[in-house]
């Protein structure tokens, strides 16, 4: 439970926490400040708001206005996806906030988020594919396999717009289907190679190392055969 009352200065994690709670509000499965771990280090990274849609992780990164922000959420965004901790992230510029008071409530928050406007840019999954060289892309290259769009200026709502367009340019871009026959293509000119290259007895043999299967036991034949 977040205390109601705030001290003057609204730091980058109210406004993450308050922002998931808007974007929950909106349908969207959205947490604040949590920590995940990557499953294949077991590294603890926090994301400031991971949200869930259609089994696609979507993660925001927020912060303050300041020279070279930008820069700074853009980066941030492609390490998100690059650690394998989201297929899309987007990177949210807050405004300044000066409360008229000393202390401020979770709900005076949240009026002032709703007044707001954000600077976002959407980065995300996609397939490896040379592109012809923008201005924009030559001063902000992308590595392969990512794509970005932005930056946009939106209030809430059309920010949890943004996350679900941002979902179906992930789902039109078919990352796990491409996957799945290039490594059915690779798997069978494996295969091919294997077995243009190794008699059967010697093939049968890797292939059983790899898979681990055990060797089957030497049974003595039964009596009377």
């Amino acid at each position: 439970m977040i205390k109601d009352f705030l001290p003057v200065d609204i730091t980058e994690t109210t406004l993450n926490v308050v922002l998931a709670h808007l974007l929950r509000r909106r349908e969207l499965q959205a947490l604040g400040e949590v920590v995940v771990h990557r499953q294949a280090k077991g590294v603890g990274k926090k994301p400031d708001v991971l949200l869930t849609v259609n089994g696609v992780k979507v993660i925001i990164e927020g912060k303050f206005v300041s020279s070279g922000v930008d820069s700074i959420l853009e980066k941030q965004c492609i390490e998100r996806i690059e650690d394998g901790l989201c297929e899309i992230c987007i990177g949210v510029i807050y405004s300044k906030m000066q409360p008229a008071t000393l202390t401020v409530t979770m709900k005076e928050v949240e009026s002032m988020l709703l007044k707001s406007k954000f600077q976002a840019l959407v980065s995300y999954v996609a397939q490896a594919e040379f592109e012809q060289l923008s201005l924009d892309y030559v001063q902000s290259p992308m590595p392969p396999g990512l794509k970005k769009m932005g930056w946009h200026e939106v209030d809430i709502n059309q920010l949890a717009d943004l996350v679900r367009a941002s979902y179906t340019s992930v789902v039109s871009e078919d990352i796990l289907g491409k996957a799945v026959e290039s490594f059915a293509s690779a798997l069978q000119t494996a295969v091919e190679k294997l077995m243009t290259s190794s008699p059967l007895e010697v093939l049968a043999a890797k292939i059983s190392t790899i898979m681990e299967i055990p060797e089957a036991p030497n049974e003595e034949p039964e009596k009377g055969e």
